[in-house]
């Protein structure tokens, strides 16, 4: 059980909480989860995954952000400083920064910029150059603006309905960021969203020959591999190996060129 720091809804039906649990704040790594039991009771029956937004060794505490979609989300939007929450974690396989990275493009759709202040902090810190791509529909749906421009970086928005930065799609002004790139700089894609959204940034990689990894959005109820719910398909299965990966295990993050994803 773990002591709640404090609930803080950031923007529409978007919150934040800030728990203290040293252990997980110690080793837990960019694009990890935790699973959060939300309540004693039956119902909702299974723990819900939230990638760690950030944390701080120091101070032992880690965050976790989301969107008020269901009965889970909305009890979680009720708790208060001073209660607990039963957390596992942390869970899963985490990004991996290359050596010889030069420029990190970070691209989150929607909520799934969970991970990518953690993410954004590392590479901070191992002196990599990092810009920061943010879409959703709207701007009650983008979350950790202010956050990103306190860290300086260079941060481009976009929202489907035009009311902040430019309107349209995320992966259309990380394109438009891309072919103006006349650096030989290497450049790594680090991005998580809905599977609509990564099936686009897969298409970039591959067009483009950028590497890049994707963490996945999907129900993870036990995070262990035990109750199999969270399948992704193996893009070239080799001869006696796997043709699926488990998101909770092998995952959520993958290499770009490593599965395939259903719209």
């Amino acid at each position: 059980e773990s002591p709640i720091l404090f609930v803080k809804r950031l923007v529409g039906d978007i919150y934040l909480m800030r728990m203290h649990c040293p252990f997980i704040a110690e080793t837990v790594l960019p694009g990890q989860f935790v699973n959060i039991k939300v309540n004693d009771e039956l119902i909702p029956l299974l723990r819900k995954p939230f990638s760690v937004c950030r944390r701080s060794k120091d101070e032992g505490w880690i965050e976790v952000l989301w969107k008020i979609v269901g009965k889970g989300t909305e009890i979680m939007a009720s708790y208060r400083s001073g209660e607990t929450a039963n957390i596992l974690g942390p869970l899963g396989r985490s990004y991996t920064i290359p050596a010889d990275l030069e420029v990190a493009s970070l691209v989150g759709g929607g909520l799934g910029v969970a991970p990518l202040p953690f993410l954004c902090e590392e590479l901070l810190q191992a002196n990599k150059t990092v810009e920061v791509f943010l879409g959703a529909g709207t701007v009650q749906e983008l979350a950790f603006v202010d956050e990103f421009q306190q860290m300086g970086i260079e941060l481009f928005l976009a929202t489907e309905d035009g009311s902040r930065g430019k309107k349209g799609l995320v992966t259309d002004i990380l394109l438009e960021r891309l072919k103006q790139d006349s650096s030989s700089k290497r450049r790594h894609l680090f991005s998580c969203g809905p599977h609509g959204f990564l099936n686009s940034m897969i298409n970039i990689t591959s067009k483009l020959n950028i590497e890049g990894q994707l963490s996945i959005e999907t129900m993870m109820g036990c995070g262990f591999g035990i109750c199999v719910g969270c399948p992704v398909q193996v893009r070239v299965p080799k001869e006696g190996e796997k043709r699926y990966y488990l998101t909770c295990m092998d995952g959520p993050v993958f290499d770009a060129r490593e599965i395939v994803l259903d719209d």
